[in-house]
Parts: structure tokens; sequence; C-alpha cells
């Protein structure tokens, strides 16, 4: 602005301006026309903080009023807080407490919202340590409480908390002698279970209700020095009342490159997971 005002003919003749100098060096700093511009930068500037908060506003009121997506929901099961209630506007007072406190009462780790017929079903779980696990029954019930209070009017959220659901795997993987023993351990004896070890890593890599797939976890044991090749024999996975042989279940028993856990999580079944080790030397 200082520019284009020096810049005026009809000023720099009123002020008899040195055209090379800055408004700066013309100007005090206590000077009227300085004062003038502080004013009208600040109120500028003020009144595009104003129209930026009333677009927040705006947004947010917008928000409230359409019907909310997945990540959404999803969202509002990652804030619960076990034994706080909520207050009129369904928002939590956290005004006494401490961030400590504040997420040790955020039990839920993880979420997953998926849509059924005629309700929503949020699977849910806790971390203790680096292990995920299912809620207590105290604390599945203020969660239900909880969320069908804070969702849309007409939405109806069912939540679940499991067990992680078994894997049991068939492998034949193709070894070479010089770095693998016949059990599958290294040589060096860095590594006692370098595959079992790998299959554990890719299981708890998947997000939460995340697809598994056999070719990617036969990717990550092809990685493994001293792996040459590997193949899935068969792989089965079960929950609850069902065994790995289930078949009235589309998503238990014999998996066919693809299965998301009912759980939303799986863990690797070692008892009854066969991995067949056959050296091979490839020399090509």
């Amino acid at each position: 602005m200082t520019d284009h005002y020096i810049a005026n003919a009809a000023v720099s003749k009123t002020y008899n301006l040195d055209p090379v100098k800055t408004f700066e060096q013309q100007f005090s700093k206590v000077s009227i026309e300085n004062m003038l511009f502080d004013t009208l930068a600040f109120a500028i500037w003020l009144f595009e903080k104003l129209l930026d908060q009333n677009k927040v506003d705006i947004n947010e009121e917008i928000a409230k009023s359409r019907i909310h997506n997945q990540k959404w929901y999803r969202e509002k099961a990652l804030d619960f807080m076990f034994g706080r209630s909520l207050t009129e506007s369904d928002r939590y007072d956290t005004t006494d407490l401490t961030e400590k406190e504040i997420q040790e009462a955020k039990i839920i780790a993880n979420a997953a919202p998926v849509k059924m017929q005629g309700y929503l079903r949020m699977k849910v779980v806790k971390r203790k340590g680096e292990e995920l696990h299912p809620l207590s029954p105290a604390e599945l019930k203020a969660f239900e409480s909880y969320m069908n209070r804070v969702t849309d009017a007409g939405t109806y959220v069912v939540p679940t908390t499991n067990a992680a659901d078994d894997l049991k795997l068939h492998l034949d993987v193709y070894y070479n002698e010089m770095i693998l023993a016949q059990d599958g351990s290294r040589l060096d004896g860095t590594v006692q279970k370098p595959v079992i070890d790998v299959m554990n890593s890719y299981l708890k890599s998947l997000r939460f209700n995340g697809a598994f797939v056999e070719t990617k976890l036969m990717d990550e044991i092809q990685k493994i020095e001293g792996v040459s090749m590997v193949k899935i024999v068969g792989a089965w996975s079960k929950y609850g009342f069902y065994g790995y042989e289930s078949t009235e279940n589309p998503n238990v028993g014999l998996i066919n490159e693809v299965r998301i856990a009912d759980a939303g999580y799986m863990k690797l079944d070692e008892t009854n997971t066969v991995v067949n080790y056959k050296a091979f030397m490839d020399y090509e």
C-alpha cells in the first residue's frame, strides 16, 4: 500500500517526495500517515480473520446437518472415554483432566464400521502392551450406550469386540543350505524362527479390519535371507465356534487368496501351522 501511495503523482508533489526513497525513509513511524496505514492494515487483517472464522463456522454447521460417513463414525468411536459422561452437547468435558488421564480413558485402540442390513456394526478392540484384546463386558456396554447417543438419529450401532481370528497355514519353504538350517533357523544362530517371525509381523502390520492376502504374505517371506521360494499349500481361518473346516460361513475355513477377519484382526495359530523346509539352491 505504501509503495502505491508514494508513487501517486499528487502525493509525491504535495510531500515533495524523493522517488528513489521508500515510504519508511520519508515518513517517521509516529507520523499520521504511517499510523493510518498501520490501522488500515490491521483492519484488513482482522476482516480476513473474521471471514476465515466465518467459513469454519459454516463448515461446522454443514457437517452437523449432514449424514456422517464411516470415517466420522470411526473417529467418534476412538473418542470414547470409559468412565466419563457426556455433556448436554454430546461432548466430553476434559477441563479437569490431565493429558495422561484423557489418554487412559480413551480405551478404544482401533475401530472399524461395517454396514450391515438395518444397522451399523462397529468392530472395536483395546490394547494391552503391544497386543490387541477385546473389551470387557462393562466397557462394551458403556461404549454401546455412547455410540448410540452421539450418532445420527435413525442409525443403530451394534458394537462387537472379539479375540483375534485364528490363522492356520501350510507352507513349503525352499531354502539356501548355506544360510538356513533344516528347521528354518539361521546357521549363524541369530534368528531361530525367521519364517514364523515374518508371518507374525505381517499379521500385525495389517490395518485393523484390513485384508489378509496370501500373495502379500508370500512376498514378505521371500524377502528373508536364505529363502529361495515359498508356496502356500493351504491357509485357513476360524473364529468363535467355527472350525477350520467349516463351510457354512464364507468368512471361515479355507482361504481363497483374501480374507478379512471377523474380529478385525488375526493371530497365527503356530501350534497348527505346518512349515515344510526343503533345501533348494538356485545357481543361476
